[in-house]
């Protein structure tokens, strides 16, 4: 009996020294819980810094309530994209009080495409794609939502076809083919709102050195084609 009460004796001591040794190795921000939180926090803290820092941090385009939004420089990156994606790119100008407040290039139906968010004096939206892909296929691949419903419009000589749906949470979708480049505008915003887009790119110039449009826009370039 004394031989077993010395074995117990001798575990628990050796169990004693080795939560001891961990409990020393144990890194220091892993001792309390108090600890854990203060660091889980810095990281938090550290990541937005990064995160606002280049910029990735975003907001709905759609959504002009939500405060002051900054201008984007729609000139500067649509000759960017022309130099750089070999589309020929338009562009536009705007009537006043109409702003721009995005940007980005994006793959539609597996080529390159441009897309500037406009934002209307009565806070509609309308994002403009410029592509090479052709119609109907950019408008029926432009974000996958199935839209029934056709009609066409003319504006300003040009026939611009209007897909939509019953359903309120898809936008409809706008498609012209301005001869050298093919336009998709979608967003929530009035059929007046729409139009005006649509005129300022049909009015546009191609981007310098790329494309044969004259200043004079797609009208221009179907009389120096006759």
């Amino acid at each position: 009996m004394a031989g077993d009460s010395s074995i117990v004796r001798n575990v628990a001591g050796e169990r004693e020294i080795l939560v001891r040794v961990a409990s020393e190795n144990k890194p220091k921000v892993f001792e309390t819980g108090r600890d854990m939180i203060l660091s889980i926090g810095v990281i938090v803290v550290a990541m937005f810094a990064v995160v606002g820092a280049t910029g990735l941090c975003t907001i709905n385009p759609e959504d002009s309530q939500q405060g002051p939004v900054r201008e984007v420089d729609a000139r500067s990156f649509l000759d960017l994209e022309a130099r750089s994606t070999g589309i020929a790119i338009r562009i536009p100008e705007v009537p006043e009080g109409w702003y721009t407040n995005s940007a980005r290039r994006q793959s539609l139906a597996g080529e390159l495409a441009s897309t500037v968010g406009f934002v209307s004096p009565n806070d509609g939206y309308v994002s403009a794609t410029q592509t090479n892909v052709g119609l109907p296929e950019a408008a029926k691949q432009f974000d996958g939502n199935f839209r029934p419903d056709e009609r066409t419009v003319d504006v300003e000589g040009v026939e611009a076809t209007v897909y939509s749906s019953e359903d309120e949470e898809v936008r409809p979708v706008w498609a012209a083919d301005l001869g050298d480049v093919r336009l998709v505008l979608s967003g929530s915003a009035s059929e007046a709102d729409f139009t005006t887009v649509l005129e300022s790119f049909i009015d546009a110039p191609v981007a310098d050195g790329v494309g044969s449009a004259p200043e004079g826009g797609v009208g221009a370039s179907t009389q120096s084609s006759q």
